[in-house]
């Protein structure tokens, strides 16, 4: 099984590659903060991999069915307060990478609760979209 990210062609960018980018090292970077960042890439992609072994299939705890929609989401520990969630679903022989986000653990407002179903219904679009033109992908690395 291939794991692709889902590419926004109106957008001109991948949504989950970008998210991922913020956490790669430059030379600003502390030794603290490079260690940080290489940890958080190196703990997602072993994550994603473990989907792919199991043919996208979702494995609690670290992949699981999203409620009320028809895709599932990879689930990593940012920090004490944060969640990063890696939205994707199984197309024929590949994984797709389609949306992410960081949920903060104790977000009872109601703005905070909009952003997240805001989010949640923007990865929905990404699928259709993909599943109208399965050429919208880059290759994951």
């Amino acid at each position: 099984m291939e794991v692709v990210y889902y590419y926004d062609a109106n957008a001109g960018y991948c949504p989950v590659k970008t998210y991922l980018a913020k956490y790669r090292i430059t030379k600003k970077d502390t030794i603290k903060k490079k260690n940080y960042k290489i940890k958080i890439l190196s703990n997602v992609n072993a994550k994603i991999e473990h989907v792919v072994q199991n043919c996208g299939n979702p494995t609690p705890p670290i992949s699981s069915k999203l409620s009320g929609y028809d895709y599932f989401e990879i689930k990593h520990r940012k920090d004490t307060n944060i969640l990063i969630r890696i939205f994707y679903f199984r197309y024929e022989n590949k994984t797709v990478l389609l949306n992410a986000l960081e949920k903060p653990d104790n977000y009872d407002t109601k703005k905070e609760k909009r952003k997240i179903d805001k989010q949640l219904e923007i990865t929905k679009e990404y699928k259709n979209k993909f599943i109208k033109n399965p050429k919208l992908y880059e290759k994951y690395k």
